[in-house]
């Protein structure tokens, strides 16, 4: 497998093939769904398992799963200025210094837990708002300007993404 393989191993963030309520179900169930397969991908490992990473120098397991769950949360919130704030502009946050901190140290378990509460969240505003607001715009400054439908694309992608990782370290 190449680096890139293992680096991006579901490819590249894809926009969604529709923009209608269907695919907000479709992407509320997918999240529900790759919360439970976070919960059994890591519940259980020795700290061998979650030290492992998927490639050379990249995070390990427990590093992607607190990671997962901070920029899920930090998703969900991008989502939720972008659906009530004119002209907002996201906030990136300095995601390998956010492992530094002292929460990153937690067990499994918590990240576990942020994941899931932030999934319910994530469900009920795709699932209860209008499909017409995913037209909003905002603005990331590396990104540029995107619509809510390239937000929850991105993020459905990011939880997907972080989940397949940890399967290749563990293989």
């Amino acid at each position: 497998m190449t680096d890139d393989a293992r680096r991006f191993p579901i490819g590249p963030i894809q926009d969604l093939p529709t923009r209608d309520r269907a695919a907000l179900e479709a992407v509320a169930a997918r999240m529900e769904a790759t919360g439970r397969e976070w919960r059994e991908a890591v519940t259980g490992l020795d700290a061998a398992g979650l030290a492992r990473t998927s490639r050379p120098g990249s995070w390990t397991v427990v590093q992607l799963a607190h990671h997962t769950a901070d920029a899920h949360v930090h998703g969900l919130n991008r989502l939720k200025y972008g659906l009530t704030a004119e002209g907002y502009v996201i906030q990136p946050f300095a995601q390998e210094a956010w492992l530094t901190l002292a929460d990153a140290a937690l067990p499994v378990e918590a990240a576990l837990a942020l994941m899931e509460a932030a999934n319910v969240r994530w469900a009920a505003l795709l699932r209860g708002t209008d499909p017409q607001r995913f037209a909003r715009r905002v603005t990331h400054p590396q990104e540029g300007e995107q619509d809510l439908w390239r937000l929850v694309a991105k993020h459905d992608w990011h939880l997907r993404h972080h989940l397949a990782q940890v399967r290749l370290a563990l293989e």
